[in-house]
């Protein structure tokens, strides 16, 4: 993969994560409601670490761009570009999430404007997902891309938010309601995980069938076959130590944290593998093929 890719494929990943986070701490916060006041602060740290992981992922976005300085030039385009509506909803992803965190600093933040804010986040991903699937190279042009997308956002989101919650408890236990609630999503991140892997021997299986250009991301795909394992054996221990985590350490808080904080540097470290090889087979077809 050439090397101008890295800030491309590290801002894929960290809008991800943040816009994951985001939604998934928002079902949490329904979830628990106000039966769990310590939980309840957790969710709120968790709220203020999307922020800047946001404004991170932004930074890295501009080190891509040929003319960063010409970027919002790119704005003009909304009618017919996937990245100019990339940016617009990233943007404006971001200015929600102030208004969201400052209200609630002063305890008036409302569920509407964090459920905008979560809508508008699944928009980025959705634009970001079209960018790639409204291409000339057949390995992103296909559902594969939104399955992955989308699968990241989840996985990453719910890792992201437990982690978040766990640090933010230190060491205290959890009610049975704040319990109940981080098992559900789990699963749900669960889904995350395994409905992209299904999908590989089907993505693999269509690029062979699909002429020349694709079958040469088919080949690359399958000469990588032991980064393509290791980003799966990732993912699943990943999600795997979550939930054990959440049935087995849970009354024991202390240790609850730290197999969590592994649990997100598995599946961090997965989806990293897993993009790594999504640029990698991004192959244009010749002139003239």
């Amino acid at each position: 993969m050439f090397a101008e890719e890295w800030p491309l494929m590290t801002f894929t990943l960290l809008s991800q994560l943040a816009v994951g986070t985001f939604i998934v701490l928002m079902f949490i916060k329904a979830g628990i409601g106000n039966q769990d006041a310590q939980a309840s602060k957790a969710v709120n740290f968790g709220f203020t670490v999307v922020g800047p992981v946001t404004l991170l992922a932004l930074i890295f976005s501009v080190f891509h761009l040929g003319d960063p300085i010409g970027a919002p030039r790119s704005l003009f385009n909304l009618g017919s570009s996937w990245l100019s509506r990339e940016i617009l909803t990233c943007g404006a992803f971001l200015i929600l999430w102030i208004a969201f965190w400052w209200l609630s600093r002063k305890g008036k933040e409302g569920s509407v404007l964090g459920w905008l804010t979560a809508l508008v986040g699944l928009t980025v991903i959705f634009s970001m997902s079209n960018i790639y699937s409204s291409s000339v190279r057949p390995a992103w042009d296909n559902s594969n891309t939104y399955v992955a997308f989308f699968g990241a956002t989840l996985a990453m989101g719910v890792l992201g938010a437990s982690s978040v919650i766990a640090f933010a408890m230190k060491g205290n236990s959890y009610s049975l309601t704040s319990s109940k609630t981080l098992k559900t999503m789990a699963y749900v991140g669960a889904l995350g995980v395994v409905l992209p892997l299904l999908n590989i021997p089907l993505f693999i299986s269509g690029l062979k069938s699909g002429g020349s250009t694709a079958a040469t991301s088919a080949q690359i795909l399958t000469e990588n076959m032991g980064v393509l394992a290791a980003s799966a054996l990732f993912l699943i221990l990943g999600i795997a130590l979550l939930l054990h985590s959440l049935y087995k350490e849970g009354a024991r808080p202390a240790r609850f944290a730290g197999i969590i904080y592994l649990a997100l540097v598995l599946v961090i470290a997965g989806e990293a593998m897993s993009r790594y090889l999504f640029y990698a087979i991004g192959v244009s077809p010749m002139i003239g093929s």
